[in-house]
């Protein structure tokens, strides 16, 4: 169990720094980050999110889908990895599955602030 706590801790700590990076907008070392966070607590949820962003301003899409649903199946309830769904199906021209995911977040949480704006987007997508 001690060991265990030790391996969350260093997640929390690469976690942490791959925001920090995504911050100032180097997305690659973010996402090298977030790997070792990754790597050292599969189950961390918002560093599956953090990947999934991380990709999105790569423009890996289709990866960031990917990590974005790790989350979703790590925690259904994650309101931030619904709207990046949304945010990566709208990208993708995919207004029908991207509307269903952000009126999940709005579902799940109705303030949350970047799903509405979001779903204002995707509503006024051809």
């Amino acid at each position: 169990m001690h060991e265990q706590e030790a391996r969350r801790k260093q997640a929390l700590f690469w976690l942490e720094y791959s925001q920090e990076l995504s911050t100032t907008i180097r997305y690659t070392a973010a996402l090298a980050a977030v790997a070792k966070a990754i790597a050292l607590d599969p189950t961390n949820v918002e560093a599956w999110y953090v990947k999934g962003t991380s990709l999105a301003m790569e423009a890996h899409y289709v990866e960031a889908l990917t990590a974005f649903e790790e989350a979703l199946r790590l925690d259904s309830r994650y309101v931030p990895a619904w709207d990046g769904m949304a945010w990566i199906l709208g990208i993708l021209k995919r207004k029908d599955e991207a509307l269903r995911a952000v009126n999940t977040a709005l579902e799940l949480d109705p303030d949350y602030y970047q799903a509405l704006k979001r779903k204002e987007r995707i509503e006024a997508m051809e």
